[in-house]
């Protein structure tokens, strides 16, 4: 299935891609410049090790594919502690973009920072919407390629057309994985990024990454956001929603432990 690409925002067509794909990538969103900013400020926050433990909140690790070894992956949230990258969150080039998809602003609603290292587990299928009372449905995640994403260092997968049968686990409240055999028939498409692409994708729109199994990083920007007439700007509630179910989700013996730095 082609993919829609765009070297600037988002014209007619690539308007209607997304809406009826669920997903499009834009080519050259950003400039070697950019990602040269971007890259620096990744590799600086990589020296904050009094923020890599367990027990902080804006840390995750993931299992070396093979041997098990938890290895750092993600800051969430990191735009507090990256000025570059929040700029370029807020940059016009991609909020034009949203509002194109939206017909109206969208609102920063979560940012992750992916190092994706290697040897690095992948992700499970999944659809990123949580039925969490506050939790908009106009959430979608954009995708800022720092280092090229590719099948050797597990890009992300989606699942096109899909996003078109809304939400395909209980209402909840829980977070669940999906059954490969929920898509059966239905063949993902890899978003083969270089430095500077973005994607875009809908919370309803199911994906997946494999391990990362070359030598090489695979960093990017995973930020997201909402229409801003469904909540406004909402990031500091969401966290908090957020670190609650963190909490929720840990033995109670262990909860005492949990903190955000």
């Amino acid at each position: 299935m082609a993919t829609a690409t765009l070297n600037a925002t988002l014209d007619g067509a690539r308007h209607a891609h997304y809406q009826r794909e669920g997903y499009v990538v834009l080519r050259g969103l950003f400039t070697a410049a950019d990602v040269d900013e971007m890259s620096a400020e990744s590799d600086r926050l990589l020296e904050r090790v009094d923020l890599m433990t367990p027990d902080n909140m804006r840390i995750r690790f993931k299992p070396h594919v093979d041997t098990g070894q938890q290895l750092f992956e993600v800051f969430d949230p990191f735009v507090d502690l990256a000025p570059v990258c929040l700029r370029y969150a807020l940059d016009r080039r991609l909020l034009d973009a949203l509002a194109n998809i939206y017909g109206e602003e969208a609102c920063l609603f979560k940012d992750k920072l992916i190092y994706k290292p290697p040897g690095s587990a992948g992700a499970h299928l999944h659809q990123d919407y949580i039925a969490w009372p506050r939790f908009p449905k106009s959430f979608l995640t954009v995708v800022v390629a720092i280092d090229p994403f590719d099948s050797d260092n597990g890009c992300t997968e989606v699942f096109p057309r899909v996003h078109r049968h809304g939400y395909l686990s209980p209402a909840d409240g829980k977070h669940y994985q999906l059954d490969d055999a929920v898509l059966a028939g239905v063949e993902p498409t890899p978003l083969l990024l270089a430095p500077g692409d973005v994607a875009i994708f809908g919370c309803f729109t199911p994906h997946r990454s494999a391990a990362n199994r070359s030598a090489r990083w695979r960093r990017g920007l995973f930020l997201s956001y909402n229409a801003a007439s469904e909540g406004g700007r909402q990031r500091d509630q969401h966290y908090q929603d957020f670190h609650a179910w963190l909490r929720d989700k840990h033995p109670p013996a262990t909860r005492d432990r949990l903190y955000f730095r």
